[in-house]
């Protein structure tokens, strides 16, 4: 029997011992991003997001008055989310590269340069920062000085590598979701639902309020997405494991 009708009877096979740990780590990371989509929905409707919505010396009143709210409201579960998923774009790396190399690399790429631009994108510490400036200083020209710099700040929030971040990171997993489709370990459920709410994500640069409840709209395709993948890593790793001599 060949090699490649062993892994479609077993698609533990392809698995590599060598990146075990990654596998595991992928699966923790698709649990870790459930509960901070999860956890993110519901702290949005206690505090919700402010930048654009607000002005800035409201912002700064509330990073004073509550700097858990100020946090949550400055997008704080958007930036943790993006940081975990770039393990999760390595662990997608190594178990489709063996589908595509070329594509698997483009993908990862992509997604590495995606959703570090979170960072800039997300100018937090420097938010509060610029409230405690504000909030102690000693004249209303000093205090002029620090609201220009904050609505400085807050532009970067729906700024270029806001935009980057968004078209990229989806870009990324939809192609590894495209490669999912030729795959015997994650197979067409997983891969559709993956493009299905990558897609979504796209669509939410269309003008308007229907970008915006697109956006929404792929948070529960997400949740059922990690959901299918996270015992897909886990069983690989197990396998890499049985595999190593």
């Amino acid at each position: 029997m060949s090699i490649k009708n062993k892994s479609q009877k077993n698609p533990a096979l392809t698995a590599e011992p060598s990146w075990k740990e990654l596998y595991t780590i992928g699966g923790i990371t698709c649990i870790l991003n459930i509960t901070i989509i999860v956890m993110g929905v519901i702290a949005y409707f206690i505090w919700p997001y402010l930048p654009g919505y607000t002005t800035t010396e409201q912002i700064f009143s509330v990073i004073q008055e509550d700097s858990l709210a100020g946090l949550i409201s400055l997008d704080f579960f958007l930036v943790i989310g993006n940081l975990f998923t770039i393990l999760l774009i390595l662990a997608m790396y190594v178990s489709l590269k063996h589908i595509n190399g070329c594509y698997a690399l483009i993908a990862l790429v992509l997604g590495l340069i995606g959703m570090t631009l979170i960072i800039p994108a997300r100018p937090i510490v420097e938010m509060f920062t610029l409230s405690d400036l504000y909030a102690n200083a000693a004249s209303d020209a000093i205090r002029s000085q620090y609201l220009a710099a904050g609505e400085a700040l807050l532009s970067l929030f729906d700024g270029t590598s806001f935009a980057t971040n968004n078209v990229f990171g989806a870009i990324s997993l939809l192609i590894s979701s495209l490669l999912m489709l030729r795959s015997p370990i994650f197979g067409k459920t997983a891969g559709w639902t993956g493009i299905i709410s990558n897609a979504v994500v796209l669509g939410f640069w269309i003008p308007g309020s229907t970008g915006l409840i697109l956006l929404f709209l792929s948070l529960p395709g997400y949740i059922i997405w990690y959901f299918l993948l996270a015992p897909k890593f886990f069983h690989m790793g197990r396998a890499a494991r049985n595999l190593q001599p």
